[in-house]
């Protein structure tokens, strides 16, 4: 994963909160890491990704 060098701030509900931070720990990965991961993966999925 490439460095993070710029901060997003976001609103989210409880419970999509409570979700992910669940599936982050069975993934022993911080809620940060999920999220980029699963946005890093959506935006490959529509063709907008770019890839290092």
């Amino acid at each position: 994963m490439p460095k993070i060098d710029a901060q997003l701030g976001i609103r989210v509900t409880k419970d999509l909160k409570a979700r992910l931070t669940a599936q982050a720990r069975s993934e022993m990965k911080s809620v940060s890491t999920l999220v980029v991961q699963v946005m890093e993966a959506y935006l490959e999925s529509v063709g907008n990704g770019k890839k290092d």
